[in-house]
């Protein structure tokens, strides 16, 4: 890693105030996500474990120790309160419990925190890369785990 993206990630974590666009989704695999790939149902260049998220408004903000997610979900959900609406992870609040490690033997950082919206939990980790890459690995009390790949922003750019 060079200079400056190292300049360039310890002000993202420093500053908190950043944007991750999510290109790939990566479901747990499971026979219904198969079925789904089977089925012609993912976008060109998509498989049953990546799915192209492609143009979409798919996101995490952090604003501080606040955080704004918007993301599709694909996979196994085990208890619905949304009856015939399709939701994706949509989340606006406190980042909980929020704790930001680094390794600096492989240079990348781990944001860890909880969110808790209308009674599903969320346990998330973020890891950044270089500054400018993100897997954003999210745990719910409800549905099977999914990870998201994308590209960090700064909002100051």
């Amino acid at each position: 890693m060079s200079e400056a993206e190292q300049q360039r990630l310890d002000r993202i974590i420093t500053d908190r105030n950043f944007t991750m666009i999510a290109q790939w989704a990566e479901p747990t695999p499971d026979a219904g996500i198969n079925a789904a790939a089977n089925a012609g149902l993912f976008p060109p260049g998509s498989s049953p474990n990546r799915i192209n998220l492609g143009e979409n408004s798919n996101y995490l903000k952090m604003k501080g120790d606040s955080v704004f997610i918007q993301l599709p979900y694909y996979g196994e959900r085990q208890v619905v309160k949304t009856y015939g609406q399709a939701e994706g992870i949509n989340y606006e609040g406190l980042a909980n419990d929020l704790k930001i490690n680094r390794d600096s033997d492989r240079n990348y950082y781990d944001i860890d925190f909880k969110a808790k919206d209308r009674g599903e939990s969320f346990i998330c980790n973020l890891r950044l890369y270089g500054g400018t890459r993100g897997l954003l690995t999210i745990q719910s009390n409800q549905r099977n785990q999914i990870r998201y790949d994308g590209t960090i922003t700064i909002a100051k750019e």
